[in-house]
């Protein structure tokens, strides 16, 4: 398990090759552009088109969030990313 931080209340998951350099096929060039890209606030997005990366809201803003992650032949098979942690005994997430 590792940690990673979040000041945006959001994580991307996608290849920064797309959007990072000038290189890049889907390129934004600062994060004022790549905001005004994401149209779906139903906390996940793919602001920049299907297939580029996708947005996720951490339905609470900045913190820091566990990654867990599975290995499969010393390579990473899945990810995920805890936001919410606990859980009320009637099945009702709390913070």
């Amino acid at each position: 398990m590792t940690k990673v931080g979040v000041d945006s209340g959001l994580i991307w998951i996608g290849d920064p090759c797309y959007i990072m350099g000038d290189d890049a096929s889907d390129r934004v060039n600062n994060w004022q552009e790549f905001c005004s890209n994401i149209k779906d606030h139903d906390n996940i997005s793919e602001p920049l088109g299907e297939g580029i990366g996708t947005l996720v809201s951490s339905g609470y803003g900045d913190g820091c969030y566990s990654v867990n992650y599975k290995l499969h032949n010393n390579r990473v098979a899945s990810i995920t990313v805890t936001f919410i942690d606990s859980m009320e005994s009637d099945g009702n997430w709390y913070e």
